[in-house]
């Protein structure tokens, strides 16, 4: 018996240490918080496990659609399994006017300008932007700017901030703040490992007054991916703007090299929202690390249950497969469900932060 406990432990640690490799180099460096004893470890490995059995027992030879409730959807890449949900959020949008009148008040976005050259042209007078047009140096750069605003050019006004300051300044939050609450797109995946394996299910959510919808699509079988992708990639209209949590590194080309491994015509060049780096701006000298169950955990109040840890969502996805019980499918959707609901709670925060 000691040496089957041994054995789990040593796998869960190997699995620890694929995903610590991936979020030094693609979440966020390593955060020494102090040792952490292997037992730990090892325990959440066996609890998992223990979850995994119970869900087999509790569901032996039910089907998908008695366990999860949801309907086939057929698109021209074939067919998914469709869930949908509705839950009530609380989501802070600041004013669109508000969010303009800060974007134009930082004379930094104008080419040529610093803090020591702000300061001087605001004590001359040049409070904004738009007092900048009667500039003989800056004006051209200012109405070259400022016509992006009246013609509510937002790609364009994105590229301008990116290329003056880094993508977790304010001014990028304030810039989401001029879409509306509609064109957010909140995009989260799990995946059956690292880039090239499939994923396994997309969630999206959108917010719809107090209520954010969310919309799964699982894969059945590993042949449902690509009416899976179509799926997903339905909601990407023109003037949405994606909110994710480390999106940028991992979701977003994610999804991209499945595209390309189908052959499959979609543009994902939407404004990202990557929630981790404003976070890292806004709190990483207040908790041990960024990472979305420690902000969950610390900020929003957040406990999970019957938690799957990402790392073992691909052995839960392959017990499924192999048993064909849909029992270890529930706490994967439970996981990405919550994490949809998490970012909406994120971005809400982050906007009370920064307001």
């Amino acid at each position: 018996m000691e040496d089957f406990f041994d054995n789990i432990g040593r796998k869960f640690r190997e699995r620890v240490d694929i995903a610590k490799e991936f979020e030094i180099t693609a979440e966020e460096p390593l955060v020494e918080t102090g040792f952490i004893p292997s037992f730990i470890l090892d325990f959440k490995y066996l609890e998992a496990q223990k979850l995994k059995i119970d869900l087999l027992d509790r569901y032996e030879g039910a089907k998908i659609e008695d366990v999860l409730s949801g309907e086939e959807l057929t698109t021209e890449m074939g067919a998914c399994y469709c869930l949908s949900d509705h839950t009530e959020v609380s989501l802070i949008k600041p004013d669109k006017d508000e969010m303009r009148k800060k974007i134009l008040s930082d004379l930094k976005l104008i080419f040529g300008i610093r803090e020591k050259t702000e300061l001087q042209l605001k004590r001359k007078g040049y409070k904004t932007i738009k007092d900048l047009i009667g500039h003989p140096r800056f004006r051209s750069k200012a109405k070259e700017f400022l016509t992006f605003f009246d013609e509510f050019d937002l790609v364009n006004i994105i590229d301008w901030i990116g290329k003056r300051f880094p993508k977790s300044h304010p001014l990028m939050l304030y810039a989401s703040g001029l879409y509306n609450k509609e064109d957010f797109v909140f995009l989260d995946i799990e995946t059956l490992g690292f880039f090239t394996r499939p994923i396994i299910l997309f969630g999206i959510a959108h917010i719809s007054g107090k209520k954010i919808s969310i919309s799964q699509y699982l894969l059945r079988d590993i042949s449902e991916e690509a009416g899976a992708i179509a799926a997903t990639l339905s909601h990407f209209k023109e003037s949405a703007a994606l909110v994710t949590y480390n999106g940028r590194a991992f979701d977003v080309p994610y999804i991209q090299e499945r595209v390309a491994y189908y052959g499959m015509d979609a543009d994902l060049k939407h404004f990202n929202i990557d929630l981790l780096h404003f976070s890292r701006r806004a709190w990483k000298e207040h908790l041990p690390n960024c990472r979305l169950n420690t902000i969950e955990n610390h900020l929003l109040g957040i406990k999970r249950e019957d938690d799957v840890p990402n790392t073992l969502i691909p052995d839960f996805y392959d017990t499924y497969l192999k048993t064909e019980n849909p029992g270890p499918l529930i706490p994967i959707v439970d996981h990405n469900k919550q994490d949809l609901i998490s970012l909406a709670s994120i971005f809400s925060k982050l906007w009370d932060e920064w307001k």
